[in-house]
């Protein structure tokens, strides 16, 4: 005789959750009885309210689909998901805080997918902080929710290499698919009672914090490999960017470069072939390769020097403060 399916609720929003998603509702192991989304939210000139990736994929799939604002003094929410009887509660990047009673709901445990190898990077943004850090591994880790951001008890990990080109679009793919591989093999293998879960090393944590556009703002007095870190992370959005002439210029693809004597910010060549090579701090250099002006499509540099150059022969230090 066939065992009935664990039943699951389903929390998340963002194109990372989807893959998750779809794992999920299409293994026979498991039965999706609800899924969870923020509302929607104005985008766009027209400030149209868009639907988060995680409604599209549910609703064109048929999967019932809820977006409350809140849990917090809502009973009624809380009633309505306990109804659900769900085995696990799974969440991928959700965004709102869930309260305790909502924890205590699912029959066999709530359990949170995290883009980073915990306790390392936890919070919002774990992927754009490894790559500003210039991490060569990150990964997945799947951990049992508790009170505490990104605090509960391990129940697998995953890492994988980073690549020195690798930029956020890129790593965010490969994570998001790794993380619903690793989602259900873990979910099965906890509701088998074959996984023993692990504390986290609280001391040894470290948080992001959520990612600004000024975050991306390029400070040319920093090394080439710190700047060529950040416009990795920040690709394609919010886009790393700088300002010439007061107008802004993003950047999504940068290359080191050789040594220099010059002064940071300083622009020694615009070479439709080549680059733009921009001074560095610490004497080092970069070539950008592919720009935004504001307002226009992203370019390569080849494109970009075809329709304009630089103004300025220095960009300066752009301090931040």
């Amino acid at each position: 005789m066939n065992k009935a399916p664990l039943r699951l609720v389903f929390m998340g929003c963002p194109l990372f959750a989807v893959p998750a998603l779809e794992k999920l509702s299409q293994d026979p192991a498991f039965k999706v009885v609800a899924v969870y989304c923020m509302p929607d939210r104005p985008k766009g000139r027209g400030k149209k309210p868009s639907p988060t990736p995680v409604k599209i994929f549910a609703e064109a799939h048929g999967l019932p689909v809820f977006s409350p604002s809140t849990f917090r003094n809502a009973p009624e929410e809380i009633e309505r998901l306990r109804s659900f009887a769900p085995d696990f509660l799974v969440v991928a990047a959700y965004g709102l805080i869930l309260p305790q009673a909502l924890l205590d709901l699912p029959g066999l445990a709530p359990v949170n997918l995290h883009a980073s190898i915990l306790p390392a990077y936890r919070g919002p943004a774990p992927i754009h902080q490894a790559i500003l850090d210039g991490l060569t591994e990150t990964g997945n880790s799947i951990m049992l929710m508790s009170k505490g951001m990104d605090e509960g008890d391990i129940l697998a990990t995953k890492t994988t290499p980073v690549s020195p080109e690798e930029d956020f679009a890129a790593l965010h793919d490969r994570l998001s698919l790794m993380g619903a591989d690793l989602l259900v093999d873990t979910l099965k293998k906890f509701a088998a009672g074959s996984i023993t879960p692990q504390p986290q090393n609280h001391a040894a944590a470290t948080y992001t914090r959520k990612i600004t556009p000024d975050m991306a703002r390029i400070d040319w007095n920093e090394p080439a490999t710190k700047i060529i870190n950040l416009v990795r992370a920040m690709s394609p959005a919010p886009g790393a960017w700088f300002e010439d002439a007061g107008e802004r210029i993003k950047v999504f693809q940068a290359v080191p470069a050789d040594r220099v004597t010059a002064e940071p910010g300083t622009v020694l060549e615009q070479q439709p072939g080549n680059g733009i090579l921009v001074a560095c701090g610490a004497g080092s250099s970069l070539r950008l390769l592919e720009l935004q002006r504001a307002g226009k499509s992203r370019l390569s540099c080849r494109e970009f020097l075809c329709g304009c150059t630089l103004k300025s022969t220095s960009l300066g230090s752009n301090d931040k403060t």
